[in-house]
């Protein structure tokens, strides 16, 4: 990965429906080349969606939450597909530590939280925060510069 791929990726993390001849002006060259390496990147895993971002709280769900869940005699597996089952749920990452999982959920209201939580707690122990600000939000990941 090249400078030109590095400046591709930064332009299409923070515009994903930019135009090849926009993305080519902004890394000078051309839009054939960049769709070209636009195609490479998508083919080498490293692009591997396109998705539109949106605010929870503008459609209703005001409160997010993370919910520590710590998997217990139940079978590990079984309890993911159930939290792949769960609408509430945007996001479920697999953790070290005491807690197996860590599931990020968006609701309505604290009835509705409440009823997921008491939902969860059949799988295990859980432990709630609710989200305040996001002060850094999703951001591309540092990229490895040329040597």
């Amino acid at each position: 990965m090249d400078r030109f791929d590095r400046k591709i990726l930064a332009a299409l993390h923070e515009n994903a429906r930019i135009s090849f001849a926009e993305l080519a002006r902004r890394v000078n060259l051309s839009a054939p080349a960049v769709a070209d390496r636009v195609a490479k990147l998508e083919q080498a895993g490293v692009i591997t969606g396109y998705r539109a971002q949106i605010d929870p709280s503008r459609v209703g769900l005001p409160i997010s939450c993370l919910i520590e869940l710590t998997v217990k005699h139940l079978e590990y597996y079984l309890v993911i597909e159930q939290i792949r089952n769960t609408p509430e749920v945007i996001e479920c990452a697999s953790i070290t530590g005491t807690s197996g999982l860590m599931i990020k959920v968006a609701v309505d209201t604290m009835p509705s939280l409440q009823a997921l939580i008491a939902r969860l707690m059949q799988f295990g122990d859980t432990k709630t925060s609710i989200i305040i600000d996001m002060p850094v939000s999703p951001r591309m990941p540092a990229l490895q510069q040329d040597e």
